[in-house]
């Protein structure tokens, strides 16, 4: 029995993302002690090709005051004009596209 535990485990780190599951796990909405966290502001909700980023913040809490400080200096205090999003643990890019764990707001 224990000879399959080990197994399962050691085709678990092989095959799947013991990493990403483990955070899927614990830190369902917020970011594994692991995971940094990419800042993504809108100044103009309804054109999201226009945008503010910082990248390798370390928790959510520190994206969403960088979000507010961003907002305030474009006079959006209450982000009623703009709109953002919190990366958690970037996966990985395809071409342009960064795809993450979890985005929050």
């Amino acid at each position: 029995m224990p000879l399959l535990i080990i197994l399962a485990v050691g085709l678990w780190f092989v095959f799947g993302d013991p990493g990403k599951t483990t955070a899927n796990w614990f830190w369902e909405k917020s970011a594994a002690p692991w995971e940094s966290v990419d800042a993504f502001y809108y100044p103009d909700r309804t054109d999201l090709t226009i945008h503010q980023s910082r990248v390798n913040l370390d928790d959510v809490d520190a994206c969403r005051i960088w979000v507010r400080s961003a907002a305030a200096a474009q006079g959006d205090v209450l982000l009623m004009r703009g709109d953002y999003e919190c990366g958690v643990g970037k996966i990985e890019n395809v071409y342009d596209l960064s795809v993450y764990r979890i985005t929050v707001r």
